[in-house]
């Protein structure tokens, strides 16, 4: 084992990464269909690569934060199964207000993915209907947790779309006028992908596939199965903010719901300046501001369409209470309809012994990165008081190391605001917290938070997007030892679409396919796979409860 002292990442005190990369007292019940222990996928070399099934990951044992005891596989017992998803970021690619045209800037304004977004969801929710249990303990799946960015544009179409894909009914992508897209896609610009059209463009000449029909494919009506196991939400920056950044005034409203869209620009340092839109002020006319950024470029009138208004927290919260998104529930799925419309976190048992608290780290002054609010921290420490004497795991949506936005947020002005460092702090304070779960980095990363008392240790488990390469969820499997040790064993998982697809094939299945192909080969792709350490291991804990019968 690789051991050193501590060293300090922001106000956050941990153990740098310690493994042990072969344990022969390791042992898992299966690999199961789908996880990344039985096979995964890659992509060859080239430019532009098809997609090939590839070795298995093993399962890393972390010992940063407790020795692994001899015989632990033979004691184990299996406290809770968790499937966390993240940054699904299901999204209305014709929404007038995408920021396609600042590609060339910041390499995530357009992702040629995410035409088929909704497919890819809706195969990633048939992957984990399919997992038969844990690979670790064989315990069935108590919960689906996805930490945030559900949505791309806080539009409300596009939160119906996500519901749908969830609760089980008819998706239906397809908004502004029913029988023109009005997407990049189509636009016959060579800045984007033209997948249905002949002529070449940028995307084409790095190889990607000229697939007839691909964009009527995309907006195709299919039946969604809705996930087998109860779910929950935690929301994200996406979720409470236009484009995840910025505040939501009446541009915001007028621009989404609006007839016109910005297709190309040509950015000067002004243009771009207009286009984050770091001056605007409510009541701005958004036509002028229309004009300001594509100056240099190109507008095109598209149909207006009321159904991508943004929505607001208290209707996210009654839509989850309609009967049509129960699914396999629980009602609300996680939120109190009585709490207010600004209470957009909560703890709820996932298991006998096991609480799940949910974070709302997002804040509505604008902005990607998180903080809470002194009236959530103030709840927190009441919510973990309560749960004493259970298992708790945290979940929010920012990470540790994006959790410094700490603006004052409209809906609670005159609440002070906490970082990740404090809330690092709240947390060790409370030696029943296992590990803090969450998103929006698009990356994998595990990391250690190490206490002087073993027992106020935890791990803080960041997961990828799935909008991005490799597309993959992660299921946490908590265990006791019953020798006073804990084991949280995360494995990845790949959605259920085969390895290669057919430009020929436009089945829902093979455009699931064509998800991941397109995501490997983004020009703007980043290896968010994370180490091996990252991916499947063994994180050991002291058990800060003591031995635990069979639940």
């Amino acid at each position: 084992m690789i051991q050193a002292g501590t060293v300090s990442v922001g106000s956050l005190a941990v153990w740098p990464t310690a493994v042990l990369l072969t344990d022969p007292h390791l042992a898992v019940v299966g690999a199961g269909p789908g996880t990344t222990l039985e096979s995964t996928f890659a992509r060859g070399s080239g430019r532009y690569s098809r997609m090939h099934e590839a070795a298995p990951w093993a399962t890393v044992v972390r010992s940063d934060l407790a020795q692994g005891k001899r015989g632990r596989e033979d004691r184990r017992v299996g406290l809770a199964t968790v499937v966390q998803v993240s940054d699904l970021h299901v999204t209305d690619v014709q929404n007038p207000m995408r920021f396609e045209y600042l590609d060339r800037y910041n390499s995530t304004g357009h992702r040629p993915q995410e035409l088929l977004n909704v497919q890819g969801t809706a195969a990633l929710v048939g992957r984990i209907n399919a997992l038969t249990g844990g690979p670790a303990t064989g315990r069935a799946v108590d919960a689906v947790m996805s930490t945030g960015d559900n949505t791309d544009n806080q539009s409300g179409n596009e939160l119906e779309w996500l519901l749908t894909l969830l609760a089980g009914g008819t998706v239906h992508p397809e908004s502004g006028a029913a029988d023109d897209f009005e997407g990049v896609a189509a636009s016959g610009l060579d800045e984007y992908w033209q997948p249905d059209s002949e002529t070449t463009d940028r995307y084409k000449r790095l190889g990607f596939p000229h697939v007839p029909d691909l964009v009527k494919a995309s907006t195709a009506p299919f039946e969604a199965p809705g996930l087998a196991v109860p779910w929950l939400l935690t929301m994200g920056n996406h979720d409470v903010v236009a484009n995840g950044m910025l505040e939501n005034l009446n541009y915001v409203r007028d621009w989404s719901t609006g007839g016109r869209k910005v297709f190309s620009a040509h950015c000067d340092a002004t243009v771009r300046l207009a286009a984050r839109l770091d001056a605007v002020k409510a009541g701005d006319d958004v036509g002028s501001l229309i004009d300001t950024v594509a100056r240099a470029g190109q507008t095109r009138t598209v149909q207006a369409d009321e159904r991508r208004l943004p929505y607001t927290g208290a209707e996210f919260v009654r839509l989850l209470h309609e009967v049509r998104f129960t699914g396999a529930g629980p009602v609300g799925h996680g939120y109190d309809l009585d709490a207010g419309s600004d209470r957009l976190f909560y703890s709820r048992r996932i298991a006998p012994r096991v609480v799940a608290i949910s974070l709302d780290s997002t804040n509505q002054a604008g902005g990607i990165d998180g903080s809470i609010g002194r009236t959530q921290r103030d709840w927190l420490l009441r919510a973990l008081a309560e749960a004493a004497d259970d298992y708790v795991v945290v979940f929010s949506h920012h990470p540790s190391w994006a959790f410094d936005n700490t603006a004052r947020d409209p809906r609670t002005p005159d609440d002070d605001r906490f970082d990740g460092g404090q809330l690092a702090a709240i947390l060790h304070d409370h030696p029943q917290v296992l590990a803090w779960v969450n998103g929006h980095s698009h990356n994998n990363k595990i990391r250690p938070h190490w206490h002087r008392d073993p027992k106020r240790s935890f791990w803080e488990i960041n997961s990828a997007s799935h909008v991005d390469a490799p597309q993959q969820a992660r299921m946490i499997e908590i265990a006791t030892n019953s020798d006073g040790t804990v084991s949280l064993f995360t494995t990845m998982i790949d959605s259920d679409a085969p390895a290669r697809t057919s430009y020929d094939d436009l089945s829902l299945s093979s455009l699931a396919s064509m998800y991941r192909e397109l995501a490997h080969n983004d020009p703007a792709r980043a290896d968010r796979s994370g180490a091996p350490v990252d991916r499947n291991t063994e994180l050991l804990l002291a058990d800060p409860l003591g031995r635990v019968s069979a639940v």
